[in-house]
């Protein structure tokens, strides 16, 4: 299926029949030498063909260095990206209905709120750097876009109960937070993370639900737990990602360093560096090794995929994107690898999903598939 992508991708191409998105897509592929093999063999039938053509054709290495000039150009000013299809299927026509947009799709942001125990809401992404809340118990400061600290050095705390802390992003939004123990946790969109101003002397413990990237601050006398729907995971110092979101079937806890603990209601399992944890309800707890690089490609600003359905790749999508997807009819059986940057208009996106042959139309922000 690749091969027949890569000559079908060149012979559009020499035909002159690629839209601005595909070039981007070819040019990329070129650059990283997966397209030389089929632009020489295509080229070399065009030489010996012995039909009269209507236009002459450039010598073959006049045209290769003008294309590797243009693919080097395009790469420096970063318009490169990859994405690779799977399909299955017979080709058929897409639409865009881009006309009929409301509101500019848009790739997602710094963006999140700030719930305080004390019931203050801020919305972080419309207030300056700087103090944001300082008492007796802990201070909160924005050091910059996408940052937010929670400190508690030097303050005495003269209250028993401090209360709870909430950053929740929303759909299209990401945020990063350093907890009151140092430890530094990245949230993904639609995802939240509560925790209280200080921590008890015995554990440090927090409550996730969507997907976070942690780097804990390594404490033995005073254990790690992150808490999330009908999981539990204990660490001293580590680095792990947890994937959680409720619509997901399967919680997804990754491990990049060090050691921890995963536990259910019903089963526990030790997880070693290179290994995930998988959770399909409270009785079953698979551990199986992790594409490292495809889990934390969203903390690194990439949607990275390995053969997922059209259906997990939708769910990504709508999240990042903020968008509504609907099916019609029957569900696509189609399958993706490929890699492509967060911060790419979702009309890029969509413009490449044209080599799967599936049927769509972007409607406002319904995203109609079939």
């Amino acid at each position: 299926m690749e091969e027949k992508f890569y000559k079908e991708l060149v012979d559009r191409y020499l035909k002159k029949k690629l839209n601005e998105d595909e070039l981007q897509v070819f040019f990329h592929l070129l650059n990283e030498g997966k397209l030389e093999t089929y632009l020489m063999e295509s080229m070399d039938d065009d030489l010996h063909d012995n039909s009269v053509e209507e236009e002459p054709s450039l010598p073959k290495y006049r045209y290769l260095k003008y294309i590797y000039r243009i693919a080097a150009v395009l790469a420096i000013i970063g318009l490169a990206f990859s994405f690779y299809f799977y399909s299955y299927k017979e080709s058929v026509d897409n639409e865009i209905a881009l006309n009929e947009l409301s509101q500019p799709v848009v790739p997602g942001g710094n963006n999140a709120v700030l719930t305080l125990s004390n019931g203050r809401q801020i919305i972080l992404n419309e207030v300056a750097n700087g103090t944001l809340e300082q008492n007796g118990n802990f201070s909160v400061e924005k050091q910059k876009d996408g940052l937010l600290v929670f400190n508690t050095q030097n303050l005495v705390s003269k209250e028993k109960n401090t209360g709870v802390n909430k950053i929740e992003t929303p759909r299209g939004g990401i945020y990063q937070v350093i907890l009151p123990d140092g430890s530094h946790v990245w949230l993904n969109s639609a995802s939240s993370i509560t925790f209280p101003a200080r921590f008890a002397k015995n554990e440090r413990k927090v409550s996730i639900k969507g997907e976070a990237y942690f780097e804990v601050s390594h404490n033995k006398k005073q254990p790690f737990k992150v808490l999330s729907d009908n999981q539990e995971i204990m660490v001293l110092g580590t680095k792990f990602n947890v994937n959680a979101y409720k619509d997901e079937l399967i919680t997804r806890t990754t491990l990049l360093e060090g050691s921890v603990k995963v536990s259910t209601a019903e089963i526990s399992q030790l997880l070693k560096p290179g290994y995930q944890a998988q959770m399909r309800d409270t009785k079953h707890l698979d551990i199986t090794p992790a594409d490292l690089e495809s889990v934390m490609a969203w903390k690194d600003g990439f949607f990275q995929f390995d053969r997922v359905d059209i259906q997990t790749l939708m769910r990504q999508l709508s999240r990042w994107y903020d968008i509504e997807v609907q099916y019609k009819g029957e569900i696509p059986k189609d399958e993706f690898v490929g890699k492509i940057k967060r911060s790419a208009d979702i009309d890029n996106v969509l413009e490449v999903l044209r080599y799967g042959n599936v049927k769509f139309q972007l409607i406002g922000r319904k995203l109609i598939i079939g």
